[in-house]
């Protein structure tokens, strides 16, 4: 797997938190003068990059691993 820039690191994390596709991109990128339908099409061309998705999908497990753990440490 390539490095990720940045912005897309970003992107990646604030997905893998629970934003909306549409919201990481704007968190992660300049889209303030963007239309919302060129936000949508931007952050799913992001998604669509497997590099960014397998990272999304890393930090997920990683959450996830992170939650289960704290729950059990509570108990």
């Amino acid at each position: 797997m390539k490095p990720l820039t940045p912005k897309q690191e970003k992107f990646a994390q604030c997905v893998a938190s629970g934003m909306t596709q549409a919201d990481a991109y704007r968190a992660a990128y300049s889209a303030d003068k963007m239309k919302s339908e060129s936000v949508i099409v931007n952050a799913s061309k992001l998604m669509a990059d497997t590099n960014i998705s397998l990272r999304v999908k890393e930090l997920k497990e990683q959450l996830s691993e992170k939650a289960l753990w704290t729950r059990e440490e509570s108990v």
